[in-house]
């Protein structure tokens, strides 16, 4: 029988007999698995461990990168969206030679994914793990690496390989990055409650479900990230915000999402640092039993989200928190 495991266990069960096999980096990003959400990982990591974590029946997603070469580490989520100042060489080449290829901002160019594209570590099958999704008005995005070869014409593969090598070591470097301002469109993001993923899981919490991101193409939806733990929606904790990047309108702009204990909120307002306020969609006891998920669009820096309940009264005023590193950066 399949059981629950934490970080921590699941740490342990990866170590090998020799420590020294087992880089810091690499027990790094097993450390932060429960706040990892974006879908660039190490190689180094690969599949096994997804794997491990998929059987486990935890909610998660794949490791990022933890080398400080990437998006992960910067401290403005509006750069992240915006990507490289101009696009390089190989994104050029992609906009004039990939069909459907489209520029979306000054050093970055989303390609449509192939009908006949896998992405081993990501497609996992989600109808069976779900009773409801709603729908978030935003688009998922993976780098060209996730896919297996052949996906993509072989230049552009063997170009962002060459290039995602060229950001690690001997032993580690991101894959499926789109820090080169190459990216793939997954399909629509939704959001729903995900119950663990192993069917034959019968232990403690098999009853319960985790807020999660889905991911809806052709009408199949599929895994897309998860939230770590829903530790935010216990009782008397702050909310929490999650971000990412959406690029649907044919520009950049950074969708975030939130999560709150108890079914309070009637509305959330999002606040940029000029000032501007995005009225934000709230699903309270709707999506997460007994608690409150909200989500909304903002284009540039996100000031604070602020919690109204049914009388006009504020509830909770959440600043977007600082970040020096890129586990902080993960949750706002």
């Amino acid at each position: 029988m399949s059981e629950t495991r934490s970080v921590e266990e699941l740490e342990q069960a990866l170590r090998p007999d020799h420590p020294d096999r087992l880089t810091a980096v690499r027990l790094a990003a097993i450390r932060s698995q429960g706040r990892r959400r974006r879908r660039a990982r190490l190689s180094a990591y690969g599949v096994g461990a997804a794997t491990a974590l998929l059987v486990a029946g935890v909610v998660t997603t794949q490791v990022t990168d933890p080398t400080g070469s990437g998006a992960e580490d910067r401290a403005s989520y509006a750069d992240e969206v915006r990507g490289p100042a101009e696009l390089l060489p190989l994104a050029a080449r992609a906009l004039a030679e990939v069909p459907g290829a489209r520029q979306v901002s000054a050093g970055q160019v989303v390609l449509p994914r192939p009908a006949d594209a896998v992405d081993p570590m990501a497609d996992v099958v989600a109808d069976r793990f779900v009773d409801a999704a709603v729908d978030l008005g935003a688009h998922g995005y993976t780098g060209v690496t996730s896919f297996d070869t052949g996906a993509f014409p072989q230049w552009l593969s063997s170009g962002v390989q060459a290039w995602e090598r060229a950001q690690g070591d001997e032993s580690s470097w991101p894959v499926g990055s789109t820090d080169n301002g190459i990216l793939v469109d997954v399909g629509e993001l939704q959001l729903a409650c995900v119950r663990p993923f192993h069917e034959g899981f019968s232990g403690e919490g098999a009853d319960r479900c985790s807020p999660a991101v889905l991911e809806e193409r052709d009408g199949v939806r599929t895994f897309g990230w998860g939230m770590g733990t829903d530790d935010f929606l216990a009782a008397g904790s702050d909310l929490e915000l999650f971000d990412a990047p959406d690029y649907s309108t044919g520009s950049p702009r950074m969708l975030w999402i939130g999560g709150r204990d108890g079914t309070d909120a009637a509305r959330v307002e999002l606040v940029a640092t000029d000032g501007s306020r995005t009225e934000a969609t709230v699903a309270a006891g709707t999506v997460v039993p007994g608690d409150t998920m909200f989500w909304g669009p903002v284009t540039g820096e996100l000031a604070e989200a602020v919690v109204y309940d049914a009388d006009g009264d504020v509830v909770e005023r959440h600043e977007v928190r600082p970040c020096d590193d890129p586990v902080d950066c993960e949750v706002r």
